[in-house]
């Protein structure tokens, strides 16, 4: 559960409404810091982490039309490489929300604006599945509290209630632990990532292999969330952390490379995000950041300028 306020009405910059039609944008994520504690019994793995959204996402459209008989949802997108049946996660929360709700006789139609880098750790996947839900609990007059769809969503995908929730949050356990810290807004960065993908269950196995099942635990969560609290963000920079770079960077050495042009053009610290191979840097100013950017794109590596929000 969230333990968070109830949901206020969700139409707000970023979402607009247009008849039968609702749309909102499903904000990246990035990790400050990210510690893999044990790998339970059932398989999932106890995790603490910082979990920031980011201005880059995903446009998300909602059409709802009535229909006879069974619910129906249809997904539409102009990225191939998405699935567009039950394995895509807005179908899997939207048919939740659905479930959840007693709702009957709809056909859900998703259309989704890809933006986010697919399979690079920055949540794009488990962002648009937040945001379906978010949509359909919008639109049928907020039947559930946040909590409530936290919990629906903590079932499907271990980032969801984070991107539910969104800001500057802890995530504990396996993700559905979350504790708002003071929300770090505004603060730029770039965001990177070359070819490559990384599997999520792979990385877990591989940290397994390395470190056990019980790694040593890193211990600086608290000094995280006290430079947050005091907006010191050249401590949160030096306090960036995530444990699978031990794993990953050795396998994708790119990573790296993308790292080291980063902190050559001004980046205050640089991190890979989740299981990545996506790498983020964090700047002090505007004119640092585009010509970390520019030194990036120069090297035909994909690129975005965003900021924490």
């Amino acid at each position: 559960m969230c333990h968070l306020q109830p949901m206020l009405l969700l139409v707000k910059p970023g979402m607009t409404q247009n008849n039968e039609k609702i749309s909102a944008i499903a904000y990246g994520k990035i990790n400050l810091y990210l510690d893999i504690l044990s790998k339970m019994e059932n398989g999932y793995h106890s995790i603490e982490s910082v979990m920031q959204s980011v201005s880059l996402g995903d446009k998300i459209t909602l059409e709802v039309l009535d229909v006879d008989g069974d619910n129906q949802i249809e997904i539409k997108t102009q990225c191939q490489v998405i699935p567009n049946d039950k394995s895509n996660l807005v179908y899997k929360t939207a048919s939740a929300f659905l479930e959840r709700t007693n709702t009957i006789g709809k056909r859900l139609i998703f259309e989704i604006e890809k933006n986010i880098p697919i399979s690079a750790g920055m949540a794009g996947g488990s962002s648009d599945g937040a945001t379906a839900m978010k949509l359909l609990n919008e639109y049928f007059g907020s039947p559930l509290t946040l909590d409530e769809l936290c919990e629906i969503g903590a079932r499907i995908g271990a980032d969801i209630p984070f991107c539910l929730t969104g800001g500057t949050c802890i995530c504990q356990g396996i993700g559905e632990r979350i504790t708002r810290l003071t929300p770090l807004k505004d603060m730029l960065l770039v965001c990177a990532i070359d070819n490559s993908s990384v599997s999520t269950p792979v990385a877990f196995s591989m940290l397994d292999e390395k470190f056990g099942t019980r790694p040593m635990p890193h211990g600086a969560l608290e000094k995280m969330k006290l430079a947050i609290e005091g907006g010191n963000i050249s401590e949160v920079s030096s306090l960036l952390y995530n444990k699978f770079e031990d794993v990953i960077i050795p396998k994708i050495p790119s990573i790296s490379k993308i790292k080291e042009i980063m902190t050559e053009n001004g980046a205050n610290g640089t991190l890979m995000s989740g299981s990545g191979p996506s790498v983020f840097g964090i700047f002090d100013n505007e004119k640092s950041q585009i010509k970390a950017y520019n030194a990036l794109k120069n090297c035909s590596i994909r690129a975005f300028l965003c900021k924490t929000i």
